[in-house]
């Protein structure tokens, strides 16, 4: 076993911290479908059924009553039944007269976008941004129906358009940085997530984001003190622990970081994949050598097929000189396709 195959601990330790920005992962911005209110007083099942009851007897004696069809469409969307919604709002799209032909153009939209149809869903959003250029809802919803089909330009271009209609919304800014983010315009995207924070100085999200860049860009103490206000603000943001516990480990604090990977995992609903395989790491370093096989193990037992925790564990079974159970888990790794895997298998391994 080649010696030079004791430093892998330190070449791979900062593969993990990318955490995948979305515009979905920020618990602040609505992205599940606006409510629809049938009665401004009460929206329980029996008022819906009741006023589905009503809306049928009108339809029943004028088939094309464009404002029963809407009202239809409202209830069928909020029960679920998209296809259905869409047939009631296209009827009621025919009438010409209608005064709710923007709301209309919306709901149909959004049932699209709830049932994954984005390109209609796209489509009606446009058709009430004609109507409506500074409808918010529709530009949300069409900025995220683009985002789901991987058109991140044309989602920057649209969330662009809602920060000067709605300057004041630091949601809006984190997501449009988070885009940035995603096309690698990492400067945009940091003063993105600047501009968020001088909105809204406790929004935990947008310091693990631009910690994160900060990380990238080699700044590694800007971004140990923005991972350090993520958690300030939100004391159980296990990706904020896990990121600032990968800086104590470049400044070679392995205690510390420890803490932070074991407050990643007690405050993780799931098993924290990239937080159990740093504290097995850490405690590695530590000379901690069961506890870090204990916490590989339970992670492989749980995650079979995650390649990286193979790299891990053969890293530890080399600093414990057991170098054929390097090899193979290295090799279990390759196996799985892992490009790390490959590499030690080949050149340390006979």
């Amino acid at each position: 076993m080649k010696p030079a195959y004791l430093l892998i601990l330190f070449t791979i330790k900062f593969t993990v911290l990318s955490i995948g920005l979305s515009i979905t992962n920020c618990t602040a911005q609505i992205i599940e479908a606006t409510r629809i209110e049938i009665s401004q007083d009460n929206n329980s099942n029996s008022n819906k059924c009741k006023s589905l009851f009503e809306v049928n007897n009108t339809l029943k004696k004028d088939p094309l009553n464009s404002n029963a069809l809407f009202l239809r469409g409202k209830i069928k969307i909020e029960m679920g039944a998209f296809k259905g919604a869409q047939t009631d709002l296209t009827l009621a799209l025919k009438d010409d007269k209608t005064k709710h032909r923007l709301e209309i153009f919306y709901l149909r939209g959004l049932s699209y976008y709830l049932e994954n149809d984005f390109l209609n869903a796209i489509s009606d959003f446009d058709s009430v941004i004609d109507l409506d250029p500074q409808h918010l809802e529709a530009l949300w919803k069409k900025a995220q129906s683009f985002y789901f089909l991987g058109a991140y330009d044309e989602t920057i271009i649209i969330l662009d358009d809602i920060t000067r209609i709605n300057p004041d919304n630091p949601i809006t800014w984190h997501d449009l940085g988070a885009l940035y983010y995603k096309t690698e315009m990492l400067d945009k995207a940091k003063d993105c997530f600047t501009k968020s924070l001088i909105l809204n100085p406790q929004l935990s999200i947008s310091y693990n984001h631009r910690g994160i860049i900060y990380e990238n860009q080699k700044q590694y103490s800007m971004a140990f003190d923005d991972f350090t206000r993520a958690i300030q603000y939100d004391s159980s943001y296990v990706d904020a622990y896990n990121n600032r516990g990968l800086i104590y480990m470049l400044f070679e604090d392995y205690s510390q970081a420890e803490q932070d990977f074991s407050e990643a995992i007690l405050h993780s609903k799931d098993t924290a994949k990239e937080a159990l395989n740093n504290r097995a790491l850490a405690r590695c370093i530590l000379g901690n050598y069961e506890e870090s096989l204990d916490d590989i193990n339970d992670l492989i037992d749980n995650f079979p097929f995650y390649a990286k925790a193979y790299i891990t564990r053969g890293d530890i079974k080399e600093y414990m000189h057991d170098d054929s159970g390097a090899c193979s888990d290295w090799q279990k790794a390759a196996e799985l396709g892992n490009l790390i895997g490959i590499q030690y298998t080949q050149s340390a391994c006979h």
